[in-house]
This record gives structure tokens, sequence and C-alpha cells, in this order.
């Protein structure tokens, strides 16, 4: 599996359930705006407060996108299905972003590495394949880590393909203070499609597809 394969994939899975994929994604979306309105930006807290509010949802993000992925039936509530493991989660959440932004202090190189190994942290509290059961955080990451063995470059890539409306962007709006024949909407249709309406669901149903094909098919 190429990371293109999996990006056209997880595009086809988005494209086949929009609406919920869509209104899972501005559901999170807008739990963080009010976070970031309520809390002002110089608390050191701000951003341990967001990822305690939001891994949950993430969780549930992940599980809608896996079933969609799988063709399983679902429902747009299972969003809130991380709800009722909210304290291991929330624990493997704030664990795997400490690795990762240590990683990146350390030269950035252990920081992409730290992330890819743990890409399917959440998921793995709740994968419908398992059943019902209770999962530690450290176990939830050794599982990830286990899991995305082989698969790595692949995740890589796919978040490489889909940073590049982000380098758009970016490179429009330093034209633009050169030269200000560039369309205004052209730079908000780049903005609205690099993240906020299209890439976090994209990227999802993307990471699900390499997920599900993991399990299938172990590196490990």
């Amino acid at each position: 599996m190429t990371s293109w394969t999996a990006l056209r994939d997880g595009f086809d899975a988005f494209t086949r359930r929009l609406p919920l994929l869509l209104g899972a994604w501005l559901v999170i979306l807008a739990c963080q705006q009010v976070i970031r309105l309520l809390v002002p930006d110089s608390m050191i807290w701000l951003q341990i407060m967001v990822m305690m509010i939001l891994a949950p949802l993430h969780a549930g993000q992940y599980l809608l996108a896996l079933k969609v992925v799988r063709r399983e039936p679902v429902v747009f509530k299972e969003l809130f299905e991380g709800m009722s493991q909210a304290g291991p989660i929330i624990g493997a959440y704030l664990l795997f972003n400490l690795l990762t932004m240590l990683g990146f202090v350390a030269l950035v190189i252990p920081g992409i590495i730290v992330a890819l190994m743990y890409s399917f942290v959440l998921i793995r509290f709740l994968d419908p394949k398992e059943g019902p059961r209770t999962v530690r955080p450290i176990e939830a990451m050794r599982e990830s880590a286990s899991i995305t063995r082989g698969y790595r470059g692949t995740l890589f890539g796919i978040g490489f393909l889909l940073a590049i409306p982000y380098m758009v962007l970016f490179f429009l709006l330093w034209m633009s203070t050169y030269d200000s024949s560039i369309p205004g909407w052209v730079i908000e249709l780049v903005t609205i499609l690099s993240g906020t309406l299209f890439l976090g669901p994209v990227a999802a149903t993307s990471y699900m597809v390499v997920y599900d094909h993991a399990i299938n098919h172990p590196r490990g």
C-alpha cells in the first residue's frame, strides 16, 4: 500500500459519507474554538485543556472514519464513544504529545518518528473488532508502535501530500504581500480546503485505511 493509494481510498470513503464525517469534524472545530475563546491565549494550560477535551472526540472521529472505511453501519452519536474511556484516552493522548514534543526538541526527526509510531493510539481504545475491553495508555501506545511498523513511511507520505495545500496557502499569502492582483477569494478557498472543511476528515479516513490494512497485513 502506497501513500497515494491510502489517500485515494481515504478520499473515496470521505465522499461516501461526507455529511457524517464533515459534521463530526465541525463539532471538533467548534469545541476547539469555544475553548480558545473562553481561555486566554496567555494561559499556559490552554493547550493542555484543548488536548484533554478534544482527545475523546478525536478518538470518536477515528471510530467513525474506520467504520466508514470498513463499510460498517455507523451513526453520528458514535463520535462521543470515546467519552466512555475518557481517562485512559486523555492519558495516552497527553503522553503521546509530550513524547512528540520532546522528540521535536531533539532535532525534529525523533519527533516525526514518535508521531508516526503512535498514529493509531486513539483508535486502539475503540476498534470494534477488539470487542469490549479496558486498555491502559501504555498498552495502547505499545500496540500502535507494533501496528505502524512497516507502515510509517506510508503514513509520512500521507501527511506530506496533505501538507501541500498548506504550502500553497503559505506561498499565496507570501505572494499577496507583493502582488495585490491575487484575488482574496483564492486565498480564502485554499484556507477552507486546507483543514477547516476538508483535510481533517480526509486525513482521518486515510489513516484508517492504513490502519485497517495494517491490522490485516502486519509487517511487524
